[in-house]
C-alpha cells in the first residue's frame, strides 16, 4: 500500500510540473512571439550587448608544416531577450528552462581565422534561459585555425587567434605533453571594412607556447622526430 502511495504522488507530481512548462512554452512562443530571426532588442536602434569567456581546455595539435593550430575550448555567452521573460509564480515556480537554441536568436560569432572546412561544426547544447530573460549558452568547440611560425626562432611561438570574445579562463587547462603554455593575453580591436558602415568588434587572443625540446625534437622545417 505504501509503494503504490509513493507511485501515485510521484505520477501527479511529475504531470503538474509538465503542465506549467507547458504553458510556459506557449506564454514565450506565442504570447510574447519570440522570434529567432529577430534581435532581442525593443527598439531597432539599440545594440544587444552579448558577454563572452572561454575557458582553454587543451592545446590539441600545431602542425608546424602547415601553419594550423587545433584547439579546444568551453565558449559561454550571455546576453538579455527582453521577450522571454516571465513570472515563476505564475508557472509552478519554474524559474529556468533550458531550450535548444534552433529556437532562439543567437550572436552571430565565428572564429575569423578558421580553416575547418565544417566551419560551424560544433556540438550542439541547449541554452538555459532565465525568467529574468537572461540567457546562457555554453558550448565545446574546437578550433582549427591559422597560425604563423618563426624557424628561425623556433623555441617560442606566438599564436594569433582572432574572434569575438571578452576574457579566457585557464583554470580548466590540461597540459600538453608536447608543448609548454607559458602565457596568454588579448587585445580587444575595432575594425571598419570598406563594405560596411558599422565597426566590428574582434579580440587577437595571443597564446605563447614552448616547445618542450628533450622529449620532441623539431627540425625547422616542421618536422618532428620523436626518440623511441
Amino acid at each position: 500500500m505504501q509503494t503504490r502511495l509513493v507511485i501515485l504522488l510521484f505520477l501527479v507530481t511529475s504531470t503538474i510540473g509538465g503542465q506549467h512548462e507547458r504553458r510556459l512554452l506557449k506564454h514565450l512562443f506565442i504570447k510574447q512571439q519570440h522570434d529567432p530571426l529577430e534581435r532581442p532588442t525593443k527598439n531597432d536602434s539599440e545594440s544587444v550587448s552579448v558577454h563572452l569567456a572561454f575557458s582553454f581546455i587543451n592545446l590539441i595539435d600545431f602542425d608546424i608544416k602547415n601553419n594550423v593550430l587545433i584547439t579546444k575550448f568551453w565558449m559561454t555567452q550571455t546576453w538579455q531577450d527582453y521577450s522571454m521573460t516571465w513570472k515563476p509564480q505564475l508557472y509552478g515556480n519554474i524559474d529556468a528552462i533550458r531550450i535548444p537554441t534552433t529556437k532562439i536568436w543567437l550572436p552571430d560569432i565565428v572564429l575569423y581565422n578558421s580553416v575547418d572546412e565544417n566551419y560551424d561544426n560544433y556540438m550542439k547544447t541547449n541554452a538555459v534561459v532565465a525568467h529574468t530573460g537572461q540567457i546562457l549558452y555554453v558550448s565545446p568547440r574546437i578550433f582549427k585555425s591559422t597560425c604563423s611560425f618563426n624557424t628561425s626562432s623556433f623555441q617560442i611561438v606566438r599564436i594569433n587567434i582572432t574572434t569575438s570574445t571578452n576574457t579566457i579562463d585557464l583554470s580548466s587547462y590540461v597540459i600538453n605533453n608536447k608543448w609548454k603554455l607559458i602565457d596568454s593575453y588579448m587585445t580587444l580591436n575595432e575594425v571598419k571594412y570598406e563594405c560596411c558602415p558599422q565597426a566590428y568588434l574582434s579580440v587577437v587572443l595571443t597564446i605563447k607556447i614552448r616547445r618542450v625540446l628533450d622529449d620532441f625534437p623539431i627540425n625547422i622545417n616542421g618536422t618532428e622526430n620523436e626518440d623511441k
